[in-house]
């Protein structure tokens, strides 16, 4: 109880640093939202996709979507840095929190932002004509959230590595455009060439937008919602040890 505790303190202080600068809470909303204004009614007059109705279109763009918020938790390092370089990270190290415990209250502090983002998109897209069940609203967010522990967890380890601002953006920008475009975020991977298809079956991210599609379409037997939820796990479960196998190296 007493770690419980020290871990919500920690995540109180998080959460009090984020909103003394809330507009980061919109600059992370602002690009699925562009992409729900600006990108997605170009395709109701695209190839097979102007057969469907704009309701339909917005069911299968939004979960891409908010796979793209998810993976955005990519980029949570680069506060992290400065706090790690003002020797912060360092006297925390020394409290009865445990190494696992403080990545927790990072990790918290981000699925929060990433959690209310998430729900002003879903909003958003209501006036879109977006139509989908509670239970599927529901799976998908925790399948976000899944994604949020990941990529925020990455990040965390790359910059408790690094130590550098520099390297991690050369490091998250390799990395990040490749998955996401080969994710099938935009556009079903279905639409794209064989090649591409057989690439996609090796970013955890491609089952990811999957699963969403179908919770979203209420098909909840499928396998790919298996398949999304297993990869997912599976990667949360890799981050968070690799990020407290950094925050240990650090210590020594």
């Amino acid at each position: 109880m007493k770690k419980l505790q020290d871990i919500f303190l920690l995540f109180k202080r998080h959460l009090k640093k984020a909103l003394r600068t809330p507009i980061w809470l919109f600059i992370g909303l602002s690009q699925p939202v562009l992409y729900l204004l600006l990108y997605m009614p170009l395709l109701k007059n695209m190839g097979a996709t102007s057969l469907l109705p704009t309701a339909e279109i917005v069911r299968v763009f939004v979960p891409g979507m908010l796979v793209i918020m998810g993976m955005g938790s990519l980029f949570a390092g680069f506060s992290f840095i400065d706090e790690i370089r003002q020797g912060i990270i360092s006297r925390w190290l020394v409290t009865p929190t445990g190494r696992v415990g403080l990545i927790l209250s990072l990790v918290m502090n981000q699925l929060l932002t990433l959690f209310l983002q998430s729900c002003i998109l879903l909003i958003i897209a209501l006036f879109f004509g977006l139509h989908v069940s509670l239970v599927g609203i529901i799976l998908t967010l925790v399948l976000i959230l899944f994604i949020g522990i990941t990529m925020s967890s990455f990040s965390y380890a790359i910059s408790l590595s690094v130590k550098d601002e520099g390297i991690l953006a050369s490091i998250t920008n390799t990395f990040y455009l490749p998955m996401m475009l080969l994710s099938g975020i935009m556009l079903p991977i279905s639409f794209a060439p064989n090649w591409i298809k057989n690439m996609a079956l090796f970013n955890p991210f491609y089952y990811a937008v999957e699963a969403s599609r179908c919770l979203f379409a209420a098909d909840y037997g499928n396998i790919m919602v298996v398949k999304g939820f297993a990869v997912m796990i599976a990667f949360t479960l890799l981050s968070l040890w690799l990020a407290v196998r950094a925050l240990n190296k650090m210590a020594v």
